[in-house]
């Protein structure tokens, strides 16, 4: 049901960024964002990007990578919806080293593609 999963990120994201909570919004962005591409309705890949855009213009701290990783990862997933097989594979690799200079081992095999 992804209009369904799709209403219940943006409710999660929205709430998240009103109340200020840092630890899950690169999840619930990535949910938003996989959700939208999958749909691939009208305006999905503009909202996609608006949300990607959303979390990038959050403040964090240099190396935060549970920010870092899936904005890296997600711009991926949108360059490849465009076509950019270059721009793609080179945000999947950069995605790829950072998860595993963080130690996530799961997350490096999730995104080798």
């Amino acid at each position: 049901d992804l209009d369904g999963a799709i209403e219940l990120a943006r409710t999660a994201l929205d709430e998240m960024f009103e109340r200020g909570a840092m630890f899950l919004r690169g999840v619930a962005t990535t949910i938003l964002v996989e959700s939208l591409l999958a749909r691939g309705a009208d305006g999905d890949l503009r909202e996609a990007q608006a949300a990607i855009d959303r979390l990038e213009e959050v403040p964090v701290e240099p190396g935060f990578v549970l920010h870092e990783i899936p904005l890296l990862r997600l711009r991926a997933l949108v360059a490849q919806t465009h076509g950019d097989e270059a721009a793609c594979h080179e945000l999947m690799k950069r995605c790829r080293a950072k998860a595993a200079s963080a130690g996530f081992e799961p997350l490096v095999a999730v995104t080798a593609r």
